[in-house]
């Protein structure tokens, strides 16, 4: 049987996003695969991860550090890329006698 939550007044706001299809479906798997299908969770996490980027966006600004450069930027994609991949190479281990 499903149990039913009551929402706390005041307690969330709703609000209306309109995107493309396939901006939607891809939500919406996400949302299935990773957030039991809740979507208002799925946009809670995202918006988490914006408050993150304009928080590390104003310390750069702060400490006057330059942007990337594209060619820098590249170079560091790459080498996450080259990690990552790394990381999904299955490991052989010793064979024990």
């Amino acid at each position: 049987m499903k149990r039913s939550r009551t929402r706390r007044a005041g307690a969330t706001e709703t609000f209306s996003v309109s995107v493309d299809p396939a901006t939607k479906m891809a939500l919406r798997s996400l949302a299935n695969a990773e957030y039991g299908g809740n979507m208002s969770a799925l946009v809670t996490d995202l918006a988490e991860e914006a408050r993150r980027r304009s928080a590390a966006g104003a310390y750069l600004r702060r400490q006057a550090i330059p942007a990337l450069d594209p060619a820098e930027l590249a170079a560091i994609e790459a080498d996450i890329e080259r990690e990552v991949a790394a990381a999904r190479r299955p490991r052989r281990g010793r064979r024990v006698a």
